[in-house]
């Protein structure tokens, strides 16, 4: 396997490294040390054609300008807490009176430090954060690894470590957006989208969890089956923004009929933030294509969000001196 640095520009004066992975089959994963962004993964189609599968862009001051979040490693906490408020400790308010993705100047705004690995049959890049007592509002000096391998099976593997001092909050994840058909030539309507989960969280207008866990059964949250995202937006015109409590074998499967491309995803979290980029009716262009609703789908591998106001959620405190580790794993092949 081949790997390639280079340099991608500046952000506030500190030079930004990208990285090139390109497996024994010619597949290829490019990221970044600003924000730990994923901006490629080329994977073939059924006629062995070599396609961008992720929304992103093609210079670094466009991630600082202009990005949702493409591909980046969101935190210290993902999706949004109420009130922006955990016990005595008040958070940056940068969602009206919320906090959302970890503040303002969160990990996907930094310069990572970063350097190569190997494992066994993988190389990959770790990337390295230290995130200082008070950042945002949180306690606790937070140091953040998050690891992506890339394997000659085409399966990108991402392994998030940490540890703080103190106690505090930790739910972080990757937040690419996903278009299977290569390059964006169409939108996600077609693809088909399955989800091990029977139960999803409810959320209010203010896209906040209640603290309920409501079942599928006869919503248009159900995506125990193969669905495809054009019906399932039918019956959800508003679009999903939507946490699901992953259970089973904790998979989800997203396929797109006309290339044959297939994504499985599989992790230890307990839940997925399924977002269908529903109204994103934006001025900046990906791949050539203004950005415009359904031009992806971000599928966040997390815990329930607001998870410090509900106690049915699993817990996203973390203890001091202990470290964590979190997996997702994202294979691609043709189906």
């Amino acid at each position: 396997m081949n790997i390639r640095k280079s340099s991608w520009g500046h952000v506030d004066g500190q030079e930004v490294f990208s990285y090139t992975l390109t497996n024994d089959q010619g597949a290829i994963f490019r990221c970044m040390e600003y924000g730990a962004v994923v901006t490629a993964i080329e994977v073939p189609d059924r006629e062995g054609r070599m396609e961008n599968v992720v929304l992103g862009f093609d210079s670094l001051d466009q991630y600082v300008k202009d990005s949702p979040y493409f591909g980046a490693l969101v935190g210290r906490v993902a999706g949004r807490i109420a009130r922006a408020s955990w016990k005595d400790h008040q958070l940056t308010k940068n969602e009206g009176e919320h906090h959302i993705h970890g503040g303002t100047a969160n990990f996907s705004h930094r310069v990572w430090k970063s350097r190569v690995v190997e494992d066994h049959h993988k190389v990959g890049i770790e990337f390295s954060l230290d995130s200082p007592h008070g950042d945002n509002g949180y306690p606790g000096n937070l140091c953040v690894k998050v690891i992506y391998y890339w394997t000659n099976e085409n399966v990108w593997e991402m392994d998030i470590l940490a540890q703080t001092d103190q106690e505090t909050l930790f739910n972080p994840t990757n937040h690419t957006y996903f278009n299977l058909s290569g390059n964006v030539k169409n939108k996600i309507l077609n693809h088909t989208l399955q989800i091990e989960a029977s139960a999803y969280a409810e959320t209010n207008a203010e896209k906040l969890p209640t603290g309920r866990l409501l079942p599928v059964s006869d919503t248009a949250f159900d995506f125990r089956e193969p669905i495809q995202m054009g019906k399932a937006l039918e019956k959800h015109p508003a679009g999903y923004d939507t946490p699901f409590k992953l259970e089973g074998t904790k998979r989800l499967a997203l396929k797109d009929p006309e290339s044959g491309r297939c994504l499985s995803i599989q992790t230890d979290r307990d839940a997925v933030v399924v977002f269908s980029t529903t109204n994103m009716e934006e001025d900046y262009m990906v791949a050539e294509e203004k950005m415009s609703s359904h031009r992806g789908i971000a599928l966040e591998t997390q815990e329930l969000p607001d998870a410090v106001h509900h106690s049915a959620f699993r817990s996203i405190v973390i203890a001091p001196h202990q470290e964590y580790r979190y997996q997702t794993a994202y294979k691609f092949t043709v189906c």
